[in-house]
């Protein structure tokens, strides 16, 4: 039996794709540390739950 070749499907990436996924990280990540910090025991989980 003749194995055929492997296809690939590809596709080019969209200019500025990476840079608005790390500008999109950045500010979620700022968002994230907001909340935790703001929180009222400072983001302390007391050690129970």
């Amino acid at each position: 039996m003749e194995e055929k070749p492997l296809q690939e499907l590809k596709h080019e990436a969209w200019p500025g794709y990476r840079t608005a996924f790390y500008i999109t990280f950045a500010v979620l990540t700022i968002y994230l540390a907001i909340i935790i910090l703001a929180a009222p025991d400072g983001g302390a989980t007391g050690g129970h739950h």
